[in-house]
């Protein structure tokens, strides 16, 4: 953490990015819940997810080619803008009494274009501002960001769901966005241009041909992708497990959110006052598998301090393989690959929304703790499975981090050290 009082561009960064997360988060409180409200079906509650991750796995590739294309904080702000007046929308159609399941249904839609452009946006920016050598520390404190709002926001519109309405979450959404995109006016890192006038879809074919190749790219994507696959499918059972298995209300739900995200925010500080770690293949190992372990505990809790311990520790774990990965991902890939590589990243976790069609059709027949169980064991095989592969992973990823040379690693210019 110490990187946001010496670097001026990325506090103004990080704080833009908070704002942001602020309506990320308020979403994925919310919105399920909203489903639940309107249809009492699991079912629903899937297919809404399904919908905002289908949309991030077709227009993620897209959004990676816009952003190897064009000034990266203006592709942000322009998502960003987007998401925001959909809340505004949604939030107007609740408080006339208007809101209907198809308007709800599409809402995901909106998010997850706009998680297409942000996420390899922000993770992009995120290197170009402080240079290769601090971006663990940058990438760790992006999520202290996340995962601190995760702790706040949703035990806070938990509340406010109880308290005054469903319509001002989404009110809170629409704040968050907007002021996330004003404050990213202030924030100007090195803008290289592209000397190539090649097309996109020639651009979208060379990143794709480049992450199938790449040894290094292509072992964490398919990581991620059985991770996301399996176990982050549990995120649009949570109302689920909140209401049905554990007894809990809108505030229970933001809970539990709370908890998960206040262990990747402990994990995420400890990470920040590193450079450079050392080890990252057991890193990455050892965070599945532990993921892996503690979503299964979960999956079997019925008590409900039980099952805020087992989320907490779950999203702990799950943050130092998420770290590791992105860490990985963008020091190990060419500077005008960087956008499309990531962009097949944010892809592979939009198929965590695309989840809910199976886990909600497995809850819906045989109840949500098996669904999220049996995604919990899948996690620790996949663990398991790279165990041989750890340290080859890592060092392909020193290998090629140390061939990209200054071409990764030249920082913004503003900085206060």
């Amino acid at each position: 953490m110490l990187l946001l009082l010496r670097h001026s561009q990325f506090r103004t960064f990080w704080i833009a990015g908070a704002f942001g997360d602020v309506s990320l988060l308020a979403y994925f409180a919310v919105h399920g819940w909203l489903v639940l409200q309107i249809t009492d079906s699991p079912w629903w509650v899937g297919i809404s997810s399904f919908l905002g991750g289908l949309t991030m796995v077709v227009f993620s590739p897209i959004g990676g080619v816009v952003i190897d294309r064009v000034k990266k904080t203006r592709a942000v702000q322009v998502a960003g803008l987007f998401r925001g007046v959909g809340a505004v929308v949604i939030a107007a159609l609740i408080f006339s009494d208007s809101v209907q399941l198809w308007h709800v249904l599409l809402f995901p839609l909106a998010s997850g274009i706009t998680a297409s452009v942000r996420i390899p946006g922000l993770m992009a920016l995120s290197l170009d501002i402080v240079g290769r050598k601090r971006l663990v520390s940058a990438t760790a404190a992006r999520m202290v960001s996340m995962m601190g709002m995760g702790v706040l926001v949703p035990l806070a519109v938990g509340r406010l769901v109880d308290g005054a309405g469903m319509g001002w979450a989404y009110a809170v959404m629409a704040a968050g966005d907007l002021i996330s995109v004003a404050v990213l006016t202030l924030v100007n890192p090195p803008d290289r241009k592209r000397t190539d006038k090649s097309s996109p879809f020639k651009d979208l074919k060379e990143g794709a041909m480049f992450s199938l190749k790449s040894p290094l790219v292509r072992t964490l994507l398919g990581a991620i992708l059985l991770n996301e696959l399996f176990g982050w499918s549990h995120e649009p059972m949570l109302p689920v497990m909140a209401r049905d298995v554990l007894g809990m209300g809108a505030t229970g739900l933001g809970n539990l959110l709370a908890a998960g995200s206040l262990g990747a925010a402990a994990t995420s500080v400890v990470l920040s006052s590193f450079e450079n770690p050392r080890r990252k293949g057991v890193m990455l190992v050892a965070g599945m598998f532990g993921y892996g372990f503690f979503l299964l505990m979960f999956s079997l809790s019925r008590s409900v301090p039980l099952s805020l311990a087992a989320l907490s520790l779950a999203y702990g774990t799950a943050i130092v393989y998420e770290t590791v990965v992105n860490t990985m991902l963008q020091t190990g890939v060419p500077y005008n690959m960087r956008g499309r590589v990531l962009s097949f990243q944010s892809m592979l976790w939009g198929v965590t929304g695309m989840t809910g069609f199976h886990t909600g059709a497995l809850a819906t027949f045989f109840g949500a703790p098996l669904a999220v169980g049996v995604g919990a064991v899948i996690v620790m095989l996949n663990a398991v499975r790279l165990i041989p592969r750890a340290s080859g992973v890592e060092r392909e990823a020193e290998i090629a981090s140390d061939e990209l040379g200054e071409e990764v690693s030249r920082p913004s210019a503003v900085s206060d050290e």
